[in-house]
């Protein structure tokens, strides 16, 4: 079946100069490479493709185009709210659309938040609070060592070297770097030393995981007393991705169990990655949620989706057709709508 589909995204040389002043801005945003592969593959599934770059003008666009189905992966460019801007304008125009809707959407880039809604869950998460300045933190609050980080933000934004602090001292430094640059509260998290991974699901009624990938330093990778993956080691590509993760039966289940435990009490849709990392005792605790995971050819769900067998055209055929799922009246082909529509 031939659809005609919208692709929104957000480019990363479009990143408006406002706020280029962290050299991670653009971590999120795509690269015309990541567009064009996306584009050929929906093309080479049968399927006409229309870019949609977010911009001032996406919204009239978007009340005039003419798309069966929009496959979604914009970002927007700032506000805690980015992520959500683009389904609520599809929702308001009732353009059908993959991935999950707005209020999932900021669940999730609202971290503290999103642990709330997975602990209310019976989840086990990372403790953490919240701080906008110093002296709202209380001392008898924290023990260190503590990971500080934007409330706020994905693909390792806001992570550095020193995001993982010992005593107030450091502490005060790292929460003052946050708050300056990059306009939110942090995110005063215990520091989990184990080991981290990161689970795919796709699908909705039965969503499906893919293979558990594992993320550790790499051999250039600066040995540390507890390995972080930040901005640095991502824009270096210092890290080591094993996939499938080398566990044995028990972690991988309750990982995996606690993967979609995540996936529907958030009620992500289509596609999300969950990421999880084991605490001193070697149990898994949930940290976040990427409910508009990366599809370049080296992000983590394209290589979760190679380690499961899949090429990338059979990745974004899995999830425009969990979306399918949820429009079945795209399901039923030009002459049935038209009859059906009257």
């Amino acid at each position: 079946m031939e659809l005609k589909i919208g692709l929104t995204y957000n480019l990363k040389s479009d990143c408006p100069s406002k706020i280029q002043s962290n050299e991670d801005a653009s971590a999120e945003f795509e690269s015309a490479e990541t567009v064009e592969d996306i584009v050929l593959a929906l093309t080479s599934l049968g399927h006409t493709v229309i870019s949609l770059p977010y911009n001032p003008a996406l919204p009239k666009i978007l009340s005039e185009v003419n798309v069966d189905i929009v496959f979604n992966i914009a970002e927007g460019w700032w506000g805690r709210n980015r992520e959500a801007l683009v389904p609520a304008l599809l929702e308001f125009y009732e353009i059908p659309y993959t991935g999950s809707d707005p209020l999932t959407l900021g669940l999730c880039l609202d971290k503290a938040l999103c642990k709330k809604i997975a602990e209310d869950a019976g989840i086990a998460a990372a403790w953490g609070i919240t701080a906008d300045g110093f002296n709202s933190i209380k001392a008898d609050e924290l023990k260190y060592p503590v990971f500080v980080k934007p409330n706020a933000e994905g693909s390792s934004k806001g992570i550095r070297s020193w995001s993982l602090v010992r005593d107030r001292n450091e502490l005060e430094i790292s929460l003052e770097w946050v708050l300056r640059n990059y306009g939110q509260c942090a995110l005063i998290e215990e520091f989990l030393p184990g080991r981290e991974f990161t689970i795919a699901v796709i699908g909705n009624k039965t969503p499906t995981t893919l293979p558990i990938m594992e993320i550790l330093p790499g051999e250039k990778c600066a040995k540390t007393n507890g390995f972080i993956y930040s901005f640095e080691t991502k824009s270096s590509n210092l890290e080591q991705l094993l996939c499938p993760a080398p566990i044995d039966e028990y972690l991988q289940n309750r990982l995996l169990d606690m993967a979609l435990r995540v996936f529907q009490a958030l009620n992500c849709r289509d596609v999300a990655r969950i990421d999880f990392r084991l605490d001193r005792s070697g149990n898994p605790r949930f940290l976040e949620v990427n409910p508009l995971p990366g599809l370049s050819r080296v992000s983590l769900l394209t290589l979760q989706a190679q380690a499961a067998g899949m090429t990338f055209d059979d990745l974004l055929a899995a999830i425009l057709s969990a979306a399918l799922e949820r429009y079945p009246e795209l399901s039923m082909g030009n002459h049935a709508k038209e009859a059906a529509l009257g």
